[in-house]
């Protein structure tokens, strides 16, 4: 008589391994699944793109530790800053003439 309830708890634990992963999958478990496969690949862009940033931005910072050059020219173009003694002239042009 034992064997027969190990068969039984056997048939019943392979039924449970079997239905039991098909059943939570088809009753809502496949909609999260995708949506979180989803994110994860949008994620996944997000950071190799904000890699791409990061390598341009460690390429600047080696480009301004080497060159002051580089550093005088952010220096004007961006910040507007001068060097003493320099004079600066702000040329304003004429707004174009409106066609009749």
């Amino acid at each position: 008589m034992q064997w027969v309830n190990r068969i039984l708890l056997a048939a019943l634990l392979a039924f449970a391994v079997a239905y039991l992963p098909q059943h939570i999958y088809s009753s809502g478990g496949g909609e999260d699944l995708g949506r979180v496969e989803r994110e994860h690949l949008a994620l996944k862009a997000s950071n190799d793109r904000l890699g791409g940033e990061i390598e341009a931005l460690r390429a600047e910072i080696a480009a301004l530790k080497r060159d002051p050059a580089e550093v005088a020219r952010i220096a004007r173009e961006d910040l507007n800053l001068i060097r003493p003694g320099e004079v600066v002239f702000e040329v304003q042009r004429p707004a174009p003439a409106k066609a009749p």
